[in-house]
C-alpha cells in the first residue's frame, strides 16, 4: 500500500510508525492535552500500545476499505512528532463518506495555528482523494479552541445539545458542525 504523506507550509501528515511509540504515549497520557479527548486518553504504556497498534495498523488496510484515517502531525524537516490527526468514516453511501475528525497536539504547540492547517490539509485529503462527501465535527462546547479551529477550516455550527454527556467531572453540553464537499468546492474555487 501506498503510504499517505500530506504536506503543508509547516507540517508534514504522515501514517504512524511503530518508532513513534514513546512520543505518541507522552501525548494520549498527558491529561492536559486529552483533556477533550477522554476516548483516546490512555491510563499506561499498555493502553498506548494498543491505541499506536490501532493507528499504525490502518496503513494496510486498502484506503478506500479503511474505516479511519490516522495521522501524525509532524515537522516536514525532521518529522518530529509533535500530535495526531485523522478521522472515522461514520457512513459509507453512493454519494460518499461521511467522516468526522480529530485532532490533539503536544502543548508546546498549541495557539500556532497547526491544529487549523493540519485540519485543512486532512479536510482536503478526505474530499479530493478518499471519497468524503462531508465532514461532521463535534467538541465539548467548552472546548473553545477546537471549535474555533473547525469554523477557521470551514465548518459550519449545526447546533448544541445542552447538558448532553458526563465529561471528566460534570455535565456538559456538545457543539456539532458540518461541511459538505459542495461548500467545500466552492469555497476553494473547485467548482
Amino acid at each position: 500500500m501506498k503510504e499517505i504523506r500530506l504536506r503543508t507550509p509547516r507540517l508534514l501528515l504522515r501514517e504512524y510508525r511503530w518508532e513513534d511509540l514513546a512520543a505518541h504515549n507522552a501525548l494520549i497520557t498527558d491529561p492536559d492535552v486529552m483533556y477533550y479527548i477522554q476516548d483516546v486518553f490512555s491510563h499506561s504504556f499498555a493502553e498506548s500500545l494498543d491505541n499506536l497498534a490501532v493507528a499504525a495498523s490502518s496503513k494496510y488496510e486498502d484506503p478506500a476499505d479503511r474505516e479511519f484515517v490516522f495521522l501524525v502531525i509532524a515537522d516536514p524537516e525532521t518529522e518530529e512528532y509533535m500530535g495526531g490527526i485523522g478521522y472515522s468514516v461514520l457512513e459509507r453511501s453512493p454519494a460518499g463518506k461521511r467522516v468526522e475528525p480529530g485532532y490533539f497536539l503536544g502543548k508546546q504547540y498549541w495557539g500556532k495555528g497547526y491544529a487549523t492547517e493540519a485540519l485543512a490539509e486532512l479536510i482536503r485529503y478526505a474530499f479530493e482523494d478518499d471519497g468524503a462527501r462531508r465532514i461532521d465535527g463535534t467538541c465539548v462546547a467548552d472546548n473553545k479552541r477546537s471549535a474555533r479551529v473547525m469554523e477557521k477550516c470551514g465548518l459550519k455550527f449545526e447546533g448544541e445539545r445542552r447538558g448532553y454527556e458526563w465529561h471528566v467531572d460534570s455535565v456538559k453540553s456538545r457543539r456539532y458542525y458540518g461541511l459538505t464537499k459542495e461548500e467545500w468546492e466552492k469555497e476553494h474555487g473547485k467548482r
